[in-house]
């Protein structure tokens, strides 16, 4: 039997292609490496959060840059599978190009939690944005199951308030090094995108959306049947505000169909 490779066609080089979420999980290994090898050159001291020299030297870079470096091989895994785990169900309802930037607002979010907690001291890691990624989980799957260590069940709101809880009483009693206020900045991030920009990122697109006023038709075929779905942004609003309220699952499936159409349709822009 003989089997036949053809460049760019395998399953694992169709993920990176289309997942944003994979590309962020490679990404932070390539710099945990890149860590590693250039430890002595001063690495950590460039990239890392120093809340300080962004103040006094203009290391304006490092409130992103530090997301992707990690204090060692444990605590990368954890994060990559936060963001593997929970990233991609938030990827397939938002599409590519929202996903990354929530996860960029929940990382600087937990840096400007860090210049009010950890002034003074190094932050990294991708946590920060992770957390975000964990409540806003919960906000669209609020009653999906999550099993704790694998073993305890926990409905995904509940999961994510008590953690909540945990870091700001760890923020406030513990001293272990562990930047426990950039993961509740992380969350408070993402929890203002929800509430005030999820609908259609208008942050990032609004003049945009003065030329999308008038309703458009899209043709749709799913199973050799085909059905006429038309949206506006009032439509994509009313179906987001149902998911803050009753979570994704609750959607009718052509509301998943428009909103799976319209993720697609604003990465194209």
């Amino acid at each position: 039997m003989q089997y036949y490779y053809r460049g760019g066609q395998g399953p694992f080089s169709n993920l990176l292609r289309n997942s944003i979420v994979m590309k962020i999980v490679i990404a932070n290994v390539i710099v945990y490496f890149l860590q590693i090898l250039l430890a002595r050159n001063g690495f950590n001291q460039i990239f890392a959060l120093y809340p300080r020299l962004v103040i006094t030297r203009g290391y304006i870079w490092q409130l992103v840059t530090y997301m992707f470096l990690h204090g060692g091989l444990f605590h990368l895994a954890f994060n990559m599978l936060i963001i593997w785990m929970f990233g991609s169900a938030l990827e397939q309802v938002w599409g590519e190009r929202r996903f990354l930037q929530f996860y960029i607002i929940c990382g600087i979010g937990g840096a400007v939690f860090s210049f009010i907690f950890s002034f003074n001291n190094a932050v990294i890691g991708a946590s920060g944005a992770g957390y975000g990624i964990l409540l806003a989980y919960a906000v669209l799957f609020p009653y999906n199951q999550i099993y704790v260590w694998g073993i305890i069940p926990m409905r995904a709101r509940t999961l994510v308030m008590i953690l909540a809880a945990v870091e700001f009483f760890n923020g406030i009693t513990q001293t272990d090094g562990i930047a426990h206020f950039a993961h509740l900045g992380g969350m408070a991030a993402g929890l203002l995108y929800m509430k005030t920009d999820h609908r259609g990122g208008r942050i990032w697109s609004r003049l945009g959306e003065l030329f999308k006023k008038i309703p458009v038709s899209i043709k749709f075929e799913s199973s050799g049947d085909k059905e006429d779905l038309k949206y506006d942004s009032n439509k994509v609003d009313s179906i987001l505000d149902k998911i803050s309220e009753k979570g994704y699952e609750n959607l009718s499936e052509t509301e998943k169909r428009i909103l799976e159409k319209y993720s697609r349709d604003n990465q194209k822009q």
